[in-house]
């Protein structure tokens, strides 16, 4: 029987590009990348289920170089005044850090933040109008409000929220619209590591910094020395954080949650830490509703594992197998939510992004990958951001060596895509590892031309009736 040598042995579509089906032959640009696809198809790739490629194009943020950035923050407001009703805010660190208002259809907008500005985070809404950034500067933590009308942004100066703090993260209710409250979350520098919290608006206004309270909603006792701190807010005094800490009693690492005036309940279990790990718990979440499983999502990495954990569940592993991943993100849409995150299971050994999609609680049975064809297997990714909206396209955006990438992309769907795809396969093509072409068909003969074919390593192109590249697979006779 021919089929893909994965893992476990599955056939698994891996690639997916737009092409006129004449174009094989003469066409250099698209040979090309049938070159790199097939370069990357050379080696098993180390999957256990299908890798669906996005569907829409990347877009590669202007006035870099952008270097040495390791972290990023990526929000997503309405916005009736903007041409497709909807816009984006990213932020990020390294050589050149900055923010930037993502406008479809009308362009992206840059604002410099100040050398040394580090591990940044953002929120943006009010109808798109206006949004918090907070970073690290020194031993601080400092918010800069800032405000956008279309085309316009424009940046406001720095005012202090911890002197001695680290680990900044930032978050607003999005359930419905991108609305206030707005709370900032960060770990002190003074004595043992804990937690703060402070509370404010999308304009500004931000009090004093109070502490988080330390009990485990999981553990169910007191979690002590926690950093790495995140926030789901869901309205005005609900708010869910979430850190490593141990645990008291039982001196165990562990990811916990820590309960501001909601109803909800931890993990069942899955949420200790081998020793010596420190990882990067994110969360996002959709109503603070008791007995509702995807209530709230959180995720990390732990020795190459994506771990994603709900309300009153055990935390499971999400990444394919047999491969490596890094710190992962993560985002709801209404009812539906994906964790994204850096592996090395599209093209061994460089680093990709895909992502695993829900619905309600139900995970999809298939990965998504997040960036464009054109870049996979060519440049390693790292830190990346999404951000939802209930009825809104996802914002995302990564890094790599030089560049920051950003893009919108749809929820529900088998792809990281906005437009519909006609996936009925009409046309079989069958190349060789070379880049040779051996045979075509229609889907009809498919048996007879895979009995005809010799033993050996193939790789088979399907096309739609639109002569659109359904998917790309390896076979091995």
């Amino acid at each position: 029987m021919d089929r893909i040598h994965s893992c476990f042995g599955t056939l698994v579509p891996i690639k997916k590009t737009i092409v006129n089906q004449q174009q094989m032959k003469n066409n250099t640009h698209f040979l090309k990348k049938l070159t790199v696809l097939i370069a990357l198809m050379a080696a098993v790739l180390p999957v256990s289920g299908q890798i669906y490629p996005a569907k829409t194009n990347d877009f590669i943020l202007p006035g870099g170089p952008y270097a040495n950035v390791e972290n990023t923050g990526a929000a997503i407001s309405e916005c009736s005044g903007c041409a497709q009703g909807v816009a984006h805010a990213y932020t990020w660190d390294g050589d050149s850090p900055g923010i930037a208002v993502y406008e479809p259809g009308m362009g992206v907008f840059i604002q410099p933040l100040p050398s040394g500005s580090w591990d940044p985070d953002i929120v943006f809404g009010l109808d798109g109008t206006s949004g918090v950034v907070v970073n690290e500067k020194g031993t601080s933590i400092e918010f800069r409000t800032f405000t956008y009308s279309p085309g316009v942004l424009t940046l406001s100066t720095p005012k202090l929220v911890h002197a001695n703090a680290h680990h900044p993260n930032i978050d607003n209710p999005t359930d419905s619209i991108s609305r206030d409250p707005v709370v900032i979350v960060f770990e002190t520098s003074v004595g043992s590591s804990d937690l703060k919290y402070a509370e404010g608006t999308l304009t500004g206004g931000f009090g004093t910094s109070l502490p988080v309270l330390n009990i485990g909603l999981t553990q169910g006792g007191k979690i002590i020395d926690r950093f790495r701190p995140d926030v789901q807010v869901y309205d005005d005094q609900k708010y869910l954080f979430v850190a490593q800490g141990i645990d008291s009693i039982t001196g165990n690492d562990c990811i916990d949650l820590f309960d501001y005036n909601t109803v909800l309940s931890g993990f069942t279990s899955g949420n200790n830490l081998p020793s010596n790990v420190i990882t990067h718990p994110r969360i996002d979440g959709v109503v603070d509703q008791n007995g509702l499983t995807y209530a709230y999502s959180v995720t990390y990495e732990v020795h190459d594992s994506i771990r994603h954990g709900m309300q009153g569940v055990a935390i499971i592993n999400l990444q394919p197998a047999c491969s490596s991943s890094k710190d992962p993100a993560i985002a709801y849409s209404g009812d539906y939510h994906d964790a994204v995150w850096p592996t090395d299971a599209v093209a061994s050994p460089n680093y990709d992004l895909i992502g695993k999609g829900f619905t309600a609680s139900t995970p999809d049975t298939f990965y998504k990958e997040l960036n464009e064809v054109s870049t996979s297997g060519l440049i390693d990714k790292w830190a990346v951001s999404i951000a939802g909206l209930r009825e809104y396209n996802y914002a995302s955006c990564w890094a790599t060596t030089e560049d920051i990438y950003y893009k919108e992309a749809t929820v529900a769907t088998t792809a990281y895509k906005k437009e519909n795809q006609v996936t009925e396969v009409f046309e079989i093509v069958v190349y060789s590892t070379s880049g040779q072409m051996i045979k075509k068909s229609n889907i009809q003969d498919i048996e007879k031309l895979l009995s005809e074919l010799p033993h050996g390593q193939f790789i088979i192109i399907r096309t739609n009736k639109f002569n659109e590249i359904i998917d790309f697979q390896k076979i091995i006779k």
